[in-house]
């Protein structure tokens, strides 16, 4: 299996990378674990390693922030459960039963499932989420894309330290550019992707929420 730096490591990186080059990005405090727990008991989700790690990072990001993934927002606690639980229940009241989404076999087929946990945010319905309920119980973890209005389902990364450690390396590498008029070039950072690298790329305009 390919070494992937600690996920402490990665996002420390990605927040130093922000502080020099995106001040308009920023970040709250570490999350109360007490927290975190509760969205656990309430949902009845295993919470992934980490995303535990990474809250106690940092809560996410500020509502006013930039947006750290490429434009879209790393979510708090507060806002993950809140998420989560307005999703699942239009799920329970049958909102997405006539949408087919296009996922691959080791994503469930499903347009919104409960075992998915939303972590980042486009601002206008559009989520990065960790998958704690894949169809190979050995891929839990994974990093999926959820759009509200397009069926792509597609696999970011393996697992959350997966996917902050390309991040980490791209941006140093130079990969993305960013201006505190325009934000990040590309939308969602989606080049460290696994699958659909280009998704946004012939899309007019951003997906993102302006202002």
């Amino acid at each position: 299996m390919p070494e992937y730096s600690p996920l402490t490591e990665s996002y420390a990186k990605i927040q130093n990378w922000a502080r020099a080059h995106a001040p308009s990005i920023t970040f709250r405090p570490p999350a109360k674990p007490a927290d975190i727990d509760n969205f656990a008991a309430k949902s009845g989700l295993v919470i992934p390693e980490d995303l535990r790690q990474a809250l106690l990072v940092a809560d996410g990001e500020t509502p006013t922030s930039a947006g750290m993934i490429g434009n879209w927002r790393i979510l708090p606690i507060t806002e993950i459960q809140g998420t989560w639980g307005l999703l699942t229940k239009l799920a329970e009241k049958g909102a997405f039963t006539s949408l087919e989404p296009d996922a691959p076999t080791y994503i469930r087929y499903a347009w919104w499932h409960p075992g998915w946990i939303p972590i980042v945010e486009s601002g206008v319905g559009d989520y990065f989420c960790l998958d704690t309920d894949p169809t190979d119980p050995d891929r839990a973890g994974q990093v999926l894309l959820f759009l509200q209005n397009r069926p792509d389902r597609p696999l970011v990364a393996g697992s959350l330290r997966a996917w902050f450690d390309r991040i980490a390396h791209d941006l140093a590498e130079g990969a993305y550019a960013y201006d505190e008029a325009n934000g990040f070039n590309s939308e969602a950072l989606m080049w460290s992707s696994l699958q659909k690298k280009h998704l946004f790329d012939d899309i007019e305009g951003k997906l993102i929420a302006e202002g």
